[in-house]
């Protein structure tokens, strides 16, 4: 019969800065790696200037959303998104695309009647 101790797991965090999600499994370290979007994106006479932003599914979006005439948002429902800006005054958020699909963005004020009709996009998220 052996008196040796139960062998004991020594569990030590390892920090990654920059490279994306470290988890630890059994002992093992695993790096996933993630994209990082900057998109900056100006509204000027209804027209977000474009029609279509594009990524990846999962990437993290960071977005600038500037205005040259009158205040407009930046809105999409899907992403529980609502971000106002008004001229020399720009709204900066960040999201994870987490979700594929095709998603209106769409300005919600009531400020002039042409947002709601004219001021459209769409994000879509492409799967991996």
């Amino acid at each position: 019969m052996s008196t040796r101790p139960p062998r004991r797991r020594v569990f030590s965090p390892i920090f990654v800065i920059g490279l994306g999600l470290t988890f630890a499994v059994e002992g093992a370290i695993v790096l996933v790696a993630q994209n990082r979007r900057d998109i900056s994106v100006t509204a000027r006479k209804y027209n977000y200037g474009g029609d279509e932003i594009r990524v990846q599914k999962d990437d993290l979006v960071r977005i600038t959303f500037s205005v040259e005439d009158i205040p407009h948002s930046f809105t999409i429902d899907a992403y529980r998104i609502s971000k106002r800006a008004e001229p020399g005054k720009p709204a900066s958020f960040e999201f994870r695309a987490d979700k594929a699909g095709t998603f209106e963005i769409y300005c919600n004020l009531t400020i002039d009647d042409q947002c709601a009709q004219k001021m459209k996009g769409r994000l879509v998220v492409d799967a991996k």
